[in-house]
C-alpha cells in the first residue's frame, strides 16, 4: 500500500512518508494484527470486484438485479462501510460467487 500522486507528467509516484508509516504500524502487534486482517479483507472484495468484472456486469447490473443501491455495491467492492449480511448474499449471488465456499477460504487463512 503506498499514497500515490501524479507528478506533472501523468505518472504515478510513491510517496516515501506513507511507506515509513506503515512500516511503523507494522512493528506494532497489535496495529499489524488489525493491518494484517483489514489487508485480507480487503483482497476478498478486490477478488469480488475482479469476478463482477469478468462477468461483463457493471456495479449499476449488479444494483438493478439484487435491489442493492449502486453505492452499496461500491461499498462491498471496496471495503467501504459496513454492508449488512443480506446484502453482501444478494451481492455473492448475483456474481455467481457461493458465500459459503468464499467465507471458508477467508477464515482458512484468518485463524
Amino acid at each position: 500500500m503506498a499514497l500515490i500522486c501524479k507528478t506533472n507528467l501523468g505518472r504515478r509516484k510513491k510517496l516515501p512518508v506513507l511507506n515509513e508509516l506503515k512500516k511503523d504500524v507494522l512493528n506494532n502487534t497489535k496495529s499489524k494484527t488489525i493491518y494484517e486482517e483489514n489487508h485480507q479483507i480487503y483482497q476478498l472484495c478486490q477478488k469480488l470486484r475482479q469476478i463482477r468484472k469478468e462477468k461483463n456486469l457493471t456495479q449499476k447490473d449488479v444494483a438493478s438485479q439484487t435491489g442493492l443501491s449502486q453505492q452499496m455495491v461500491s461499498k462491498i467492492e471496496s471495503f467501504n462501510g459496513n454492508p449488512s449480511m443480506l446484502s453482501f448474499l444478494k451481492y455473492c449471488n448475483c456474481i455467481g460467487v457461493d458465500i459459503n465456499t468464499m467465507l471458508s477460504y477467508f477464515f482458512k487463512y484468518v485463524d
